[in-house]
């Protein structure tokens, strides 16, 4: 194992105080992986700055000049990347012909996975910390995507792309510099986009370190991501890892 994941699992087991991990549902969705009800992200993100504040100001003024700036091409890669994929991570594995949901069933079963339990723990806080979308509190804000009827806070886009790169990164520890950029450049895309606060997204790497830590602490997890890592680094003609 290395450092990176003995890390994680520390921490998770740190949070919950126990070493049972089930498949609970609950209203927001549940995980195969651990109980959702367990990660309270309220308990470990500060809060958003309060609305009307000098911070929120701060960030609202930043994301017009963002807005103002960004390219055609800008806004195309933000467009792109509203869609959660991990095969959106593709320019950053190095050999994107080979990496595709059709190629690697088993990659794409794990990461929706991720994508089920991101969002098991997301939306609990999401309601909790209650923060509009930037574009609900400063009208001058056009999104280059849908807008959305969800809280702001934290990033739920954010959180997955964290997540899932550490998870990618895990996988295939030889592109782990340029698979956990592309996840920052991911997260750092809905504030391109101009519907998440750049806390939003400052959050969301918090939120992705958590879920990232209770996946690598379970076993199921840890099973299921050794398959894929198999079925990955065989497609891209890599060494089985030890």
């Amino acid at each position: 194992m290395s450092q990176r994941r003995r890390i994680v699992s520390l921490l998770a087991a740190a949070i919950i105080g126990l070493g049972a991990f089930v498949s609970i549902s609950c209203a927001d969705g549940g995980s195969r992986y651990f109980d959702p009800q367990l990660v309270v992200l309220e308990r470990v993100l500060p809060p958003p700055p309060a609305a009307g504040s000098p911070a929120e100001r701060a960030e609202l003024d930043a994301m017009l000049k963002i807005q103002a700036e960004r390219t055609p091409a800008q806004a195309e890669r933000a467009k792109l990347d509203a869609k959660i994929s991990i095969f959106q991570f593709a320019d950053a594995v190095g050999t994107a012909a080979a990496f595709s949901a059709d190629k690697l069933p088993a990659v794409a079963a794990l990461f929706d996975n991720v994508l089920e339990a991101e969002t098991a723990v997301v939306r609990p806080a999401k309601r909790s910390f209650g923060r509009p979308r930037p574009y609900a509190t400063d009208t001058r804000l056009v999104p280059v995507i849908d807008r959305l009827d969800s809280k702001s806070y934290p990033s739920g886009h954010s959180t997955w792309a964290f997540a899932a790169g550490l998870v990618l990164a895990d996988m295939l520890p030889e592109r782990r510099k340029e698979i956990l950029a592309r996840a920052a450049e991911f997260a750092g895309n809905r504030v391109v986009a101009g519907v998440h606060y750049p806390s939003d997204v400052d959050a969301g790497r918090i939120s992705g370190s958590v879920l990232a830590a209770f996946l690598f602490a379970s076993p199921k997890f840890r099973d299921e991501e050794k398959l894929a890592a198999a079925e990955l680094r065989a497609a891209l003609k890599l060494p089985p890892l030890r």
